[in-house]
Formats: C-alpha cells, sequence, structure tokens
C-alpha cells in the first residue's frame, strides 16, 4: 500500500492536505521537541466542489444519448484525434504522478523521519522549530522567518515602559534586538540552504521537485479535457464518462478552475471572447 506524505501542496486534489503543526516556542529548551506525525493526507489546503452527478442515473443517461445519436445518423462524426490525444495525454501524466509520488515517499521515509524538525535557536533565548515532513521546505523557511519576527515583536513591546522611563536606553535595546533580529533570520537562512543541500546530495529535493512538476502536468491535463470544445454527441458522451470516472471519486474532483473551463467549452468562442473583453474594460 502506497504511504503518501502530507507535506506537498500538489497533492491537493488528489488527497488534499493535513493540518499544519504550529510552530514550537521554547523559551528553554532542554530537549529538541518532537512533531506528531500529523493528520492524514486526505484533506489538503484546496476546496474543491464537484460539478458532474456519480449517480447511475447520469451515467446511463449519458450512454443512452450516445447510442441514439449513434444509431440515429450513422455517418455521425465520431471522436477526433484531438480529443483522444487529450485524454491519453491525462492517462500519462497520472501515471506519472503517482510514479513520483512512490518515489519522493519512498526517499522521504529513508531520509526525513517524521519528527524530523528545523530548529533555530534565537539570540534572545530559546527557539523556533517547524516541522520538516510535512510542508514544503519553503513553506517551513517563511513560517519560521514569521515565527522568528513575532518572537521579537513580542520583545520590542515589553521595551515601551523602558523607552517611557529612560528613552536613551531604551534606543539602545531596539537597535540591539533589530542586530540579533536579523542575525537569527541569517541563520534560519543558512540552516534553510544546508537542509536543502542534505536533501540533493540523496536525491530526495530532486524527487520532491519532480513530484511538483507531475502534479502540476497532471492537473494541466485534466483542464486541456475540460477545455475541449466538443463538435458532436459522440465528443459529449466520450468527454462526460471520462470526467465521470476520472475527476470524481477516489481520483479526486473537478476543482473551479476545471468547472469553469468546462462551462465555457459549451459555450461559443465569441462568448468567452465578450466575457474578457467586458472584464478588461471593467478593471480599465
Amino acid at each position: 500500500m502506497m504511504n503518501v506524505s502530507p507535506g506537498f501542496p500538489q497533492l491537493r486534489r488528489l488527497f488534499g492536505s493535513p493540518q499544519g503543526h504550529d510552530s514550537v516556542s521554547i523559551e528553554g529548551r532542554a530537549t529538541p521537541p518532537t512533531i506528531e506525525a500529523g493528520t492524514s493526507i486526505m484533506n489538503q489546503h484546496v476546496n474543491r466542489r464537484a460539478i458532474l452527478s456519480s449517480s447511475a442515473i447520469a451515467t446511463a443517461a449519458i450512454t443512452v444519448a450516445g447510442q441514439e445519436a449513434r444509431a440515429g445518423d450513422a455517418s455521425a462524426p465520431g471522436v477526433s484525434r484531438e480529443l483522444e490525444g487529450l485524454i491519453e495525454a491525462k492517462h500519462a501524466a497520472y501515471a506519472r504522478f503517482i510514479a513520483a509520488i512512490d518515489v519522493a515517499t519512498d526517499l522521504e521515509d529513508a531520509y526525513l523521519p517524521k519528527t524530523a524538525e528545523l530548529y533555530v535557536p534565537l539570540s534572545i533565548g530559546g527557539g523556533q522549530s517547524r516541522s520538516l515532513r510535512y510542508s514544503e521546505l519553503e513553506s517551513v523557511g517563511a513560517d519560521l522567518s514569521d515565527d522568528i519576527k513575532r518572537r521579537y515583536a513580542e520583545q520590542q513591546q515589553k521595551l515601551a515602559t523602558l523607552a517611557k522611563v529612560a528613552p536613551d536606553l531604551g534606543k539602545q535595546s531596539t537597535a540591539a534586538l533589530r542586530k540579533a533580529e536579523q542575525a537569527d533570520l541569517r541563520t534560519l537562512k543558512r540552516l534553510i540552504k544546508e537542509e536543502r543541500a542534505r536533501r540533493s546530495a540523496v536525491g530526495l529535493e530532486q524527487a520532491i521537485n519532480e513530484r511538483n512538476e507531475a502534479s502540476d502536468a497532471e492537473r494541466y491535463a485534466l483542464n486541456a479535457v475540460c477545455s475541449y470544445r466538443c463538435t458532436s454527441m459522440e465528443e459529449h458522451r466520450v468527454r462526460a464518462e471520462f470526467l465521470m470516472e476520472f475527476a470524481t471519486g477516489k481520483y479526486g474532483d473537478l476543482q473551479t478552475e476545471d468547472i469553469d473551463a468546462l462551462l465555457w467549452s459549451f459555450l461559443p468562442v465569441e462568448a468567452l471572447d465578450a466575457a474578457v473583453e467586458a472584464v478588461e474594460r471593467k478593471a480599465g
């Protein structure tokens, strides 16, 4: 059974998002905090709406309509090579995505324990940490940067009374805090760079990048099928059956951009052009 790590947003459509671990604030750190394994990836940070009903009635109606169309006109156009190619590309992209998940997950299991964290000691005492297993490294860095700035802002507020009593001392203390904050942020940047290098040395960074790229390619491939303008009832039937099977249920639902593309594909190109022009005029 494939073990999927929840630490990347590119699985948002298929699996969903974990609840991000809160930063760990450590005033007196005797031992490194451990981060629990976290929640399942079954709910990533994007909400999706389904556009097609999964009922047997809907499937039967699509099938019957296609059969009647074919029976009523033997010369009716079939499915274009373009649509077939788009569907084939979607299947190929999905296969690439799953393979990338397997490779990245195996490397994460081997080199990135579930309790792994990035810890930044602070000049004001204690430190800040974030889980490395359940977030992208860029997100870890951004979150820790915010955490560090928040800690220093809290310290700055404590100097308000001192600044009123002894203005010169208050200014000196404020300058010292700013200097210490900048030093800690540089430490964070260095630790992120070292972590990325460690991952690259074992192929983990490359595997994560491939997983991200494969996810994007799979998303674009699905959207291309939704955007295709069918020219016959047979094409409508083929696309509808494809979406019923591969864009609902265990494969994940259509996202908002896919729904928009699908709905626009039923309208003339002129209607889309007019809508774009209207939006541009309103924005101007």
